[in-house]
């Protein structure tokens, strides 16, 4: 049977597995059933691989109801901190001895680490920064094609490897994790012997949250403003979402074109470019539909979008519709919440 394996992420303060690895195993999960409706007698197994010193049994029942057929400890105290090299080396190690056709890694800060390292080594391409995945039957063969972000993000291009195995590493928020198959699985301990120590080591770590990031891969409200809020070059209404964001407990954030004419900190952008985010509401305020804004956002489960043009862009892929002054819809929310303009 082939094989889709997951490089799963875990918070190493509490080993609980991160969202962006439920997100990857339930994509990993769809993959399998695409490959077999393309290509009959084609199965794949969907592997979920996490380097740790445990994991909790609630987080494996999690990745199993994800989608994962079989999960994988890479165990060691030695993981308890994270040294990009040897969690490297532990992973090949591992997948010299159990490879598999497809491997999956996050685009985060620990993924992009990892990711390059191992398919070095394994002299195979890394497609990185995906925003999508499918496989595709070319010549009765298949084939894992993953589509990134190019040429400024004015195009999307779909990449396919020369080598095996097909690697990518895929952005967090663009994929829904789905907790609806099975209750059980493999599982499986593998102690590693010959990983290498890092050259870098920890010195010391500060716990606080990074005051330049804003994490949209929890929200549960996205409150986004786009270039349709400014007037005559002025922040003015990006400050009074950002109240209305403050005070709703919502998520703010902006399209590119407003962090582009300096309105807003990159931080707070959606987009391909910036942050993907699949909030329970997201309402777009004077926001246009470029494509590269909603691919960071088209997985919200409700969209409202508010625009004085009734054939904005962005209602083709709304739930609810408003044509109307976004400006004025925020002055009359803040007059609602009796918030001082």
């Amino acid at each position: 049977m082939k094989k889709i394996s997951v490089f799963g992420e875990i918070n190493l303060k509490d080993n609980k597995i991160e969202q962006v690895s439920f997100e990857l195993i339930s994509k990993a999960k769809s993959l399998a059933f695409e490959a077999e409706k393309l290509k009959q007698g084609v199965n794949y197994l969907v592997e979920a691989v996490f380097i740790a010193s445990y994991l909790v049994d609630d987080e494996i029942k999690k990745a199993y109801k994800a989608g994962a057929d079989r999960v994988v400890l890479i165990k060691d105290s030695v993981f308890d901190e994270f040294y990009s090299t040897v969690y490297a080396n532990a992973f090949l190690e591992y997948f010299e001895k159990k490879p598999s056709e497809v491997l999956l890694f996050p685009a985060t800060i620990k993924g992009r680490a990892v990711a390059p390292r191992v398919t070095v080594q394994l002299d195979t391409g890394l497609v990185a920064d995906c925003t999508e995945a499918e496989f595709i039957l070319k010549n009765d063969n298949l084939f894992f094609a993953p589509t990134r972000p190019t040429f400024g993000s004015e195009l999307m291009a779909t990449i396919l490897s020369k080598k095996m195995p097909y690697c990518a590493t895929i952005r967090p928020g663009v994929f829904k994790s789905e907790f609806k198959y099975q209750d059980s699985g493999e599982f499986e301990e593998y102690i590693p012997v010959s990983y290498h120590e890092d050259r870098i080591k920890l010195i010391s770590s500060n716990s606080e949250k990074n005051r330049e990031s804003v994490d949209f891969s929890s929200a549960k409200v996205v409150l986004c403003g786009g270039y349709g809020l400014c007037e005559n070059k002025s922040d003015e209404y990006y400050k009074k979402l950002k109240k209305i964001a403050k005070i709703t407990d919502s998520n703010f954030a902006v399209t590119r074109k407003v962090v582009d004419f300096n309105l807003a900190e990159s931080k707070y952008q959606i987009g391909q470019t910036g942050s993907s985010t699949q909030p329970k509401l997201y309402v777009a305020f004077g926001v246009s539909g470029a494509i590269q804004h909603i691919q960071g956002m088209k997985n919200s489960k409700t969209i409202v979008g508010i625009n004085i043009d009734e054939n904005a862009d962005i209602f083709k892929y709304c739930d609810y519709k408003i044509v109307a002054d976004a400006k004025k819809v925020i002055d009359d929310l803040l007059d609602y919440f009796d918030i001082k303009q």
